[in-house]
């Protein structure tokens, strides 16, 4: 798959193109909807498959959101890794600016889709819109497609429970802990990345180390609370149990996430941790002592080991081969 970020000086390999465009944040069914009509529609006259998309986020970019930390369902390098499960043949990051914000849809359409990637099909998502304004939706596409040569596709919206999937929508179920229903949606668990960093070491006092992980303040957090997970580095899973939270037993302010990886033993800092979040075991809680702590997460190592199976493990080892 062709990665593009440069598109001044980018010349299209290619006689033909289908093109799809937006931000593709969750890359959730919805986008997986999108992908496949896209593929479907490149068939007809043997086109590249290309999505356009843009970097950095839009919403960072232009201040729509009053806190840009948790803004960002994947970062830009989960991102290219979830592209990779796509059957795409080019993927072009456009950077986004103020200025390219002001570009209109017509200078948009012409010079990018048409000129630069060489688009003759071009299938969009029931509310995709861009240029300034807003101006470059499915209308404005249907009205000059005669006269610039190509066709356009708007695919609907795809439902989970009489409610649309989004990423908005999304990003609500996963900050507030409700992962079941953000994977169901996702068609895959939510995962955080992040490098390993030093922690105070209770865990390791506690009889359960952990792995703590520093993540970008871009990046969208699960509510607090205990999870059960898969952690991967390298070519290594292993079956892990998050918290994420301040540790009122002991009294930290900073949020924090950390794994305990069920029978691991090895030193792993500096190594770039994934955690993949299967199931919410519970709320973050305080206890009164050490044991009670020590207790429940026995219990909670149970609990991680029934969810987290060995199927679940394999397929999560094979995804990346």
């Amino acid at each position: 798959m062709l990665i593009v970020h440069d598109i001044d000086s980018f010349e299209a390999p290619w006689d033909g193109a289908a093109l799809t465009l937006g931000v593709f944040d969750g890359m959730h069914l919805g986008h997986n909807a999108l992908i496949q009509a896209l593929n479907s529609w490149s068939k007809t006259e043997s086109l590249q498959r290309v999505m356009v998309t843009y970097h950095p986020h839009p919403d960072i970019v232009l201040g729509k959101r009053e806190r840009w930390k948790g803004a960002e369902l994947f970062t830009y390098p989960e991102k290219l890794a979830l592209l990779q499960a796509f059957e795409l043949d080019a993927v072009i990051f456009l950077p986004f600016s103020r200025e390219f914000a002001r570009m209109t849809a017509m200078r948009y359409l012409k010079s990018i889709l048409l000129e630069k990637l060489k688009g003759r099909q071009i299938v969009i998502g029931y509310d995709q819109c861009f240029g300034r304004g807003r101006k470059g939706n499915f209308a404005f596409l249907q009205m000059f497609q005669k006269r610039y040569h190509y066709a356009v596709h708007r695919i609907d919206a795809v439902t989970m429970e009489d409610e649309i999937i989004s990423s908005s929508q999304l990003r609500q179920l996963v900050q507030s802990g409700q992962i079941d229903a953000a994977n169901q949606r996702l068609g895959f668990c939510f995962f955080v990345s992040g490098t390993v960093v030093r922690g105070k070491s209770r865990g390791h006092q506690l009889g359960f180390p952990t792995a703590n992980l520093a993540t970008p303040e871009s990046k969208c957090i699960p509510g607090r609370g205990v999870y059960a997970a898969i952690a991967r580095f390298g070519s290594q899973t292993w079956r892990a149990m998050v918290n994420i939270g301040h540790n009122p037993t002991f009294g930290h302010q900073q949020l924090i996430i950390e794994a305990h990886l069920l029978g691991f033993e090895g030193d792993i800092y500096g190594e770039t941790l994934r955690l993949y979040f299967v199931k919410r075991l519970r709320d973050e809680q305080r206890f009164d002592s050490p044991n009670d702590l020590v207790q429940q997460l026995e219990k909670d190592k149970q609990e991680t080991a029934k969810y987290v199976t060995d199927q679940i493990l394999v397929s999560h080892l094979l995804m990346d081969k």
